[in-house]
């Protein structure tokens, strides 16, 4: 055993270790050699494999010991590069998820003319690879869900708070159409007028919580409804928050982008703009799980044209995601 090797072998784990006992006695000269037969004996291998041992050892020194990888020289399989970075970059500058990242990726194809698809699960699969997101396993529970008729049958109004500004939401309970405006205050006057810059329509029904602002005895609320409401005003069931859980869902989802692009800023410029990017991404970018389809669809029956280019836009993400001269 040379010097050399003593010092080098002193990293390595025990099994280079014991190999390099075995090759270093099969190469010693007679009478301390012994067969190679016996050699693989004691490391376990079979004389064919203690033979590539040796020319390994022989062509490469003591790292000819170590394991080699199973590893694939190739994989045809794996995503271009260019595909991941899209996925990644995407996920960066907007928080959204594996589908939605998907989706975005897929309507840029499209407005291209590729055939190219992305799926969820490989949008999630390179998330994942990349540490941008954990995988994590979770059960999903089927919910039995009821919906009004036709779009303006039923229209969900809420106030909601995101770093101690008020923002009011509207949603159409059949499309899952949104509507968001960030407002001044809290106070009955600034709701209402709020709720006729988001719907300048008349609808069916008004469905709201129990706050002041929305109670039976404000009358500005009265006399918004005289103007804006065909049927009646709905009150939901006090600690029952399902009753309003499609707002709700729409509010968490708002607030956790505001929050990933905003943090803790209280800007109200920048707050009012990515309000209104979200909610023309909700509207006509994101397929909804629920209804099987995108809210703007349903509820005029088609998107709204140019929404792709403002979304770019929005996230600087031309150089990634390209969109034709002509939009």
């Amino acid at each position: 055993m040379q010097e050399d090797h003593i010092e080098a072998l002193k990293a390595e784990p025990d099994y280079v270790k014991k190999r390099y006992r075995a090759v270093a006695r099969t190469l010693a000269p007679a009478p301390f050699g012994v067969l190679r037969k016996a050699a693989a004996e004691l490391i376990g291998r079979s004389l064919r494999q203690l033979h590539r041992i040796v020319h390994r050892f022989r062509e490469e020194g003591i790292p000819g010991l170590r394991f080699r990888s199973k590893r694939p020289k190739t994989s045809p399989r794996r995503i271009p590069s260019e595909l991941e970075g899209k996925i990644v970059t995407t996920r960066e500058a907007t928080g959204f998820g594996p589908r939605q990242v998907s989706d975005i990726i897929n309507e840029c194809n499209r407005r291209m003319s590729r055939l190219e698809r992305t799926c969820p699960s490989t949008a999630y699969n390179v998330l994942v690879r990349n540490g941008v997101i954990e995988r994590e396993r979770r059960e999903e529970k089927e919910w039995r869900r009821f919906e009004w008729g036709h779009p303006n049958r039923l229209i969900h109004s809420d106030l909601t708070d995101f770093n101690s500004e008020h923002i009011l939401t509207m949603e159409d309970d059949h499309s899952r159409r949104g509507w968001a405006l960030l407002l001044e205050n809290a106070l009955d006057d600034s709701v209402v007028e709020g709720m006729e810059r988001l719907i300048h329509i008349r609808f069916d029904n008004l469905l709201t919580d129990n706050g002041p602002q929305f109670s039976r005895e404000n009358e500005l609320i009265r006399l918004y409804c005289e103007r804006y409401v065909r049927e009646k005003h709905i009150w939901a069931s006090p600690s029952h928050p399902q009753t309003m859980g499609k707002l709700s869902a729409f509010q968490k989802g708002l607030k956790r982008f505001l929050f990933y692009k905003l943090k803790g800023s209280r800007d109200r410029a920048a707050m009012q703009h990515w309000i209104e990017v979200y909610v023309n991404w909700y509207n006509n970018g994101r397929y909804h799980q629920g209804i099987k389809g995108y809210p703007e669809i349903r509820y005029s029956g088609q998107r709204e044209e140019g929404w792709f280019v403002r979304f770019i836009k929005a996230f600087n993400l031309k150089e990634v995601l390209v969109v034709t001269a002509t939009e």
